[in-house]
């Protein structure tokens, strides 16, 4: 797999080789180059299923999901290129981002596994190896400086998962897993008129997201991964597209890396091309 740098949006980036972003070039290595106070929020493409990656200036590195079937020599790939030797702490949203599961814990020394409902019973690694730390709704968690964690919804039914409020700073990223009606209501409840960052639930398949949700939500932007199954709903492509909020697909863009600041963020993409 061959990755190539396609929008460059901000300038205090690194890579390896630097060259002008003018035309596609390989990429060898992306260092993300965080302070003290700054994040990366990187949403992997995949050929199929989910993971994200969390870099803070402290170096705590942690993963959400692992991706879908057949796909750990991409995530592989493309956790070196962040240079990523070492996972403190994966999350896991849904039962379907396990399946590489294992193999990372073995071989980025994961130190714990985080895990709601959803995602519990479709694991399969010794309890000894890692620590295995279960969320409950609406519990806040600190990640990391400047860093939390809130789960606004933990479903056990179909299509719903782990539903998850990043905050950074003023910066809210929302992690959604879930597309039921209970999981819907539930959000509504919420007061998520911040959010910055959506990354929408199951591929932005259709009946999955509302027209209510985006109103309440008002993100920005919109991450949609990849699957090799479900195809994003043109309904709901065109609602995000007249609400104004800018689609980010990570079959189209490719990786999607979101870096943040105390005070702003930018965003940059990079190509992949097998």
């Amino acid at each position: 797999m061959k990755l190539f740098l396609a929008v460059l949006a901000f300038l205090n980036w690194y890579y390896i080789p630097f060259q002008s972003p003018s035309a596609p070039v390989e990429v060898e290595g992306v260092d993300v180059n965080l302070k003290r106070n700054e994040l990366a929020f990187t949403f992997f493409s995949l050929s199929d299923g989910e993971a994200a990656l969390i870099q803070h200036g402290s170096g705590e590195n942690i993963l959400i999901n692992t991706g879908g079937k057949d796909t750990l020599q991409e995530l592989e790939r493309l956790l070196s290129l962040f240079q990523v030797n070492s996972i403190s702490s994966v999350i896991l949203t849904q039962k379907d981002g396990v399946s590489n599961l294992a193999q990372v814990v073995q071989k980025y020394k994961v130190k714990q596994i985080i895990t709601g409902d959803a995602a519990y019973k479709a694991f399969n690694v010794p309890t000894g190896e890692v620590k295995v730390i279960g969320w409950e709704q609406e519990a806040l968690h600190k990640l990391a400086p400047g860093l939390t964690a809130e789960v606004v919804y933990d479903g056990k039914e179909d299509n719903e998962g782990t539903d998850i409020s990043f905050q950074f700073f003023h910066h809210q990223i929302f992690y959604v897993s879930s597309a039921s009606q209970k999981s819907e209501q539930a959000f509504l409840n919420e007061p998520l008129k911040n959010v910055n960052i959506v990354k929408l639930p199951f591929y932005a398949a259709k009946g999955t997201f509302s027209d209510l949700l985006i109103e309440h939500l008002d993100p920005q932007i919109a991450v949609i991964f990849k699957s090799n199954t479900i195809k994003p709903d043109p309904d709901l492509l065109e609602m995000l597209n007249e609400a104004w909020i800018d689609v980010y697909f990570t079959k189209q863009h490719g990786t999607v890396t979101i870096k943040l600041t105390d005070s702003n963020y930018d965003v940059i993409t990079i190509m992949s091309e097998e």
